[in-house]
């Protein structure tokens, strides 16, 4: 068997698997999971050389791997925010600004979203 990286132990790891929902433990060895089950089974293959990692308890969720998401935020505020993504020029960005600002309701502030540059 090859040499297992990591383990997490000791935690509530969700599987998406409808036969096994939650697990204690994961090991993982070249990026892919190789075993899945409680602490005690799944640390029999440690190695030396596996970094192990003592959840605590904490929850582990597969396939969220970008942790600066807003969708909550994106959600009640899209439609009162300034959409930037695609203004051809510094006049079309002020004139939109101009516009957000002149709908948007006190005491709100107007937001700004979005990737414009000049260059």
């Amino acid at each position: 068997m090859t040499d297992i990286n990591l383990i997490l132990k000791n935690g509530k790891i969700t599987t998406l698997d409808p036969q096994n929902p939650e697990v204690q433990a994961i090991a993982i060895a070249d990026g892919k999971v190789v075993r899945t089950g409680t602490t005690d089974e799944v640390m029999k293959l440690a190695t030396p050389t596996s970094k192990v990692v003592d959840l605590n308890g904490r929850r582990v969720i597969p396939g969220l791997n970008d942790s600066h998401l807003h969708i909550i935020r994106g959600g009640l505020n899209y439609n009162m925010e300034l959409r930037w993504e695609g203004v051809p020029s510094v006049a079309d960005a002020l004139r939109l600004l101009k516009e957000q600002a002149d709908n948007t309701p006190a005491p709100q502030w107007v937001r700004v979203v979005g990737g414009w540059t000049e260059f």
